[in-house]
Formats: C-alpha cells, structure tokens, sequence
C-alpha cells in the first residue's frame, strides 16, 4: 500500500509538489488540477477527502506543521460557510465511484462525471447542488437551474443533506408536452 501523499495547504487549496504522486493522484482519481512543474492543486474538498481516507497527510505550506482533519475543516470553512453540505454531498459521490469537479460556470456545486469516466475524455452527466435539510428554493430558482442543466446536456440533481450528514438526491428534469 502506498504512503499518503504530502498536501501543502495554503490558504484554499492544497498543493502536491512530488510529480510522480501527482500523476498518480490525477491519473487513478482524478483529483485536482495539474500545474507547470508537475505539480497538482486540489480544493480544500479534495483536501478533505483525501485526508478522511487515509491517501494524504496534510501539512501547512509555510510551517510545515500537521494539520489534521479538523483543523483543516474550520480553517476552510472561515472561507467557505457552505463547506460541511458540500462536503457531505462531494464524499458521498466519491464513495459511490463517481468524479467529481467544481460546477461553479454551470451555477451549481459540482459536475459529476459516470463511474469510469474522467473530466477531458467525457463530458459530465450531472450538475448537483448541495443544500441542507430545511433550505427553500423558490420556483425561479429551481426553474433557472433545470433549464441551465437541459441547455447543456445535464441532469440536475438535487442533494439534501439532513442533520445527521444523510444525502438525499432529487431530480428535476423539463418536461415538455
């Protein structure tokens, strides 16, 4: 089994610098976004996830201090309040075998891509907004949403995540007679 890649965190996103590990990283996962000089930046979720599942250990980018899971969510949190839904939503998909990619130019939390099938070689087949239990959307914004997702191909998925950490999915699609 392999040791946990080394993830310097800097202020919102962590960064790989061994380019043999950030291949690996973006090659079996596709987790992050390569650099120049073969370095990979990840989101503070992928962060998150990687940590929770023992494939890095985290590290301060200037101190070189350990930071653990925790630290690190309410480090990112102070820069992202919706951080914990998102969070809960981005490592339920991960465990169920999907990719998953930031969705912020679709106006959602996250493309996600078919078990298999990674960002650059197929296109996403859902946008999913992660919500917590008890949020209220109004019919405009569930209308914006679903269009945007038809106009470019997508499902647009729905995810609550009630109080407990529990995800449940819901899909809108247009309907036209």
């Amino acid at each position: 089994m392999e040791p946990p890649v080394r993830v310097r965190v800097y202020r919102d996103r962590g960064l790989v610098l061994e380019e043999d590990r950030a291949n690996q990283l973006y090659q079996k996962g596709a987790f992050g976004k390569p650099l120049s000089g073969g370095r990979l930046q990840l989101s503070p979720l992928e962060v998150l996830y990687l940590l929770e599942n023992g494939k890095a250990e985290a590290v301060d980018g200037k101190s070189e201090k350990p930071l653990g899971w925790e630290e690190l969510c309410r480090r990112f949190s102070r820069l992202d309040p919706e951080l914990v839904v998102k969070y809960a939503v981005y490592s339920d998909l991960r465990s169920r075998g999907y990719v998953v990619k930031t969705g912020l130019k679709f106006g959602a939390h996250f493309r996600v891509y078919g078990r298999g099938e990674k960002p650059g070689e197929a296109h996403s087949r859902y946008l999913v907004h992660a919500l917590k239990e008890g949020i209220r959307l109004s019919p405009p914004e569930l209308a914006r949403a679903v269009r945007l997702a038809h106009s470019v191909r997508k499902t647009m998925l729905f995810a609550v995540v009630d109080d407990e950490g529990d995800v449940t999915y819901y899909s809108l699609r247009r309907e036209k007679p």
